[in-house]
């Protein structure tokens, strides 16, 4: 993907006003997408972008660790 403008334009009539819709067709949609293409899509964000999407995904899994645990632990969270 050249960017995400060209992302948008080529899903445009699958985008639905909703939130939660277009949560859903995004999911969808990079779901599909090669790992190039991902690292395509992450090679063109900012700095500040691309250290926020990090971060997210490091929450995101640090969450995941401390609710369901690790070895067959229960999670601190439970």
């Amino acid at each position: 993907m050249k960017s995400f403008e060209t992302f948008v334009n080529k899903y445009h009539k699958k985008w639905i006003r909703d939130d939660e819709d277009i949560d859903a067709v995004a999911y969808s949609i990079v779901n599909s997408f090669t790992r190039e293409q991902c690292i395509d899509l992450l090679a063109e964000l900012s700095d500040e972008d691309l250290h926020q999407v990090v971060a997210e995904l490091v929450m995101e899994q640090v969450k995941e660790l401390l609710i369901s645990g690790t070895n067959g632990d229960q999670g601190m969270l439970h």
